[in-house]
């Protein structure tokens, strides 16, 4: 408990003296740097705290392994955010300082409440700080408001599924809501909303280019916890409704993570790729997260646990990967103010080696390089797909391999996206002029990223051990204990993250020493363009890269060829199109009908609302 009340201290203090930057992002390093230690120690041995209010009228605050879990992952983000931010927050007001501070804790309030009371109230002023930590950036009113009309909906959602139980039973605590059908399907329906599922993801690519670089990686991260931490809770709270929430959590994850990376492979802004990437990465968790529970239905122990600690592992590498690739973005995009990954070039070469690195890196992981924790993840998703054949429900055989398709196809397309981004971004070169600034704690932040992101991978084996799966670590032919990760028992596929690195790091040392020791001077050709002479200003863009996947797939992404461009369109767009007109439409009569400048009127509907209440509230 100590470390929870340092933690809100420090946040408190980092509010109080947002006058000053620097003092606030550093009180807001030290706060997340304490709600890890709270991390680790309610992973531990878990806190348990409840207060009577008034009858059935209970708060209580819950750390166990499951809210440790996500407070771990997403306050060491949080803690590099805010370092981060020292000299990036300098770019911006001092009101951005109170925000993240503010915001900081009442994601902690949100991850520890056991009582719907303090959950909602934390989770609204979570929406109410992230809209105006939007509208940081200026013109930024349209898209603040977006995000805010869909969070709204999953609040909604959230509150319906809330009010059930309460009006069941009377109790305001989570667990009451135990095999409560109404509220699993409303809760869960409100936290897949916060996971950005298809259909309800057209908000992302809109808000995350125009929000500023730290707050696009809170809303891809952090926040984005917050709604696989809800879906967590609900499947746990839904054993009788496991099966049908687990066919939607597969269903929704798969098609997600394939339409979340079909979109990146065709972006070319420098920001919005990331944040299609950010939907396929929350598809990927959905996937595992039902998979489990479908698993765990049908009495397979094994792979209800493989496949829920694959989840924990998508998180950890979505979690410090999208973190480290939004942070070093925004460190090139505010040096060179620009926003087209054709305009943003040489970031490793001219802007920042550490930027570079961390892009290069996070890109890496994106595109399931061994053995970054990002190609562990994958992997272990893959192994716990492939293992279809272990149910007996024909109906469940046919849904998970066929998210197995879409999953496999995702990866994919990720890893084309991926490498656009990084080669022509970071390997690039410079087109325009550099406005430097004081970028220190900015490099530190990015260096830190990296490094955790290759640790993570190289050294899985000891997280699956520190989170409880030892039973998932072997040793096999040469490979030492607990070094190789299994995907179940007995033995189906095997990995070594860690050996790989030994192996194949020794052999690139060596090659390196013996290239380093010809000392052969390096050779350039001119790129084949099809024979055609190549001008001086002529360059291969990032539309050219994309455009052989936008004509082959252009019944998808109604590929249209104009005179000067060729345009692509997410065609999930036309649905909220036509709500938008219709809703306008229905509006404008509604207010003719209801708003119609007659006084008597008023006072009908004032009169019938208060009868109404009365009713209502008497029964």
């Amino acid at each position: 408990m100590l470390a929870f009340v340092l933690a809100i201290i420090f946040f408190l203090l980092g509010m109080v003296f947002s006058f000053n930057r620097t003092i606030s992002y550093s009180f807001g390093v030290l706060g997340a740097i304490s709600a890890v230690v709270l991390g680790f120690e309610g992973y531990k041995d878990g806190f348990y705290h409840q207060w009577d209010i008034y009858n059935n009228v209970s708060l209580g605050i819950n750390i166990d392994k499951v809210s440790s879990f996500f407070i771990i992952i997403a306050y060491i983000c949080f803690a590099l955010m805010a370092f981060y931010s020292i000299d990036f927050g300098k770019l911006f007001k001092k009101s951005m300082a109170f925000l993240m501070n503010f915001l900081m804790l009442s994601m902690l309030i949100v991850f520890c409440a056991a009582d719907f009371i303090s959950f909602l109230i934390a989770f609204k002023f979570v929406t109410i700080i992230l809209f105006f930590s939007i509208l940081e950036r200026p013109n930024t009113q349209k898209e603040g408001y977006i995000f805010l009309a869909f969070s709204e909906v999953s609040y909604a959602l959230l509150f319906v599924g809330f009010a059930v139980v309460i009006a069941s039973n009377g109790l305001f605590l989570f667990k009451a809501g135990y095999n409560n059908v109404l509220f699993a399907v409303f809760a869960f329906l409100g936290f897949v909303m916060k996971m950005d599922g298809v259909p309800t993801h057209i908000w992302v690519p809109l808000v995350y280019p125009k929000a500023p670089s730290n707050i696009a990686a809170i809303l891809s991260v952090p926040l984005t916890l917050i709604g696989a931490y809800g879906v967590f809770r609900v499947l746990v709270l839904s054993d009788n409704y496991s099966y049908v929430l687990g066919i939607l959590a597969i269903i929704i994850g798969s098609i997600s993570a394939f339409w979340g990376a079909l979109q990146a492979a065709r972006e070319t802004h420098l920001k919005t790729l990331p944040a299609y990437s950010t939907i396929e990465n929350n598809g990927m968790i959905l996937t595992a997260v039902g998979l489990s529970a479908l698993a765990k239905y049908s009495h397979l122990t094994v792979l209800s646990k493989f496949s829920y600690l694959t989840a924990l592992i998508i998180i950890i590498a979505h979690s410090l990967s999208k973190t480290t690739m939004f942070l070093t973005i925004g460190h090139a995009k505010e040096m060179l103010g620009r926003d087209s990954i054709d305009d943003v070039r040489g970031i490793l070469k001219h802007i920042s080696k550490p930027a570079g690195i961390g892009l290069l890196i996070s890109g890496l992981s994106f595109s399931a390089v061994p053995p970054l924790v990002g190609f562990v993840a994958e992997w272990m998703l893959l192994e716990s797909l492939f293992q279809s054949y272990k149910f007996s429900d024909f109906l469940l055989k046919f849904i998970i391999t066929f998210a197995g398709i879409l999953i496999a196809l995702a990866m994919g397309l990720s890893s084309f996206s991926m490498k656009k981004l990084v080669g022509f971004s970071d390997l690039g070169e410079l087109n325009f002029e550099l406005k430097r600034f004081k970028d220190f704690t900015m490099k530190w932040a990015e260096n830190i990223l990296s490094f955790l992101i290759i640790t993570s991978g190289v050294l899985s084996f000891l997280i699956i051990k520190y989170l409880g799966y030892e039973e998932f670590l072997d040793g096999l032919l040469g490979v030492p204990k607990p070094t190789l990760i299994v995907s179940s028992r007995p033995i189906f596929g095997v990995i070594s993250p860690f050996m790989f690195f030994i192996v194949v790091g020794f052999f690139l040392i060596s090659l390196l020493i013996i290239l380093k020791a010809q000392n052969k001077n390096v050779k350039t050709t001119i790129p084949w363009v099809g024979g055609l002479p190549l001008k001086e200003n002529e360059v291969y863009n990032t539309r050219g890269y994309s455009f052989i996947v936008e004509y082959v797939l252009r019944g998808i992404y109604r590929t249209k060829e104009l005179r000067t461009s060729v345009e692509t369109y997410d065609i999930s767009n036309a649905i909220y199109d036509f709500l938008v007109r219709f809703f306008k439409r229905l509006s404008a009569i509604v207010s003719n009908i209801i708003m119609n400048g007659y006084l008597h009127y008023y006072i009908i509907y004032i009169i019938a609302i208060f009868v109404i209440a009365l009713i209502v509230f008497k029964l």
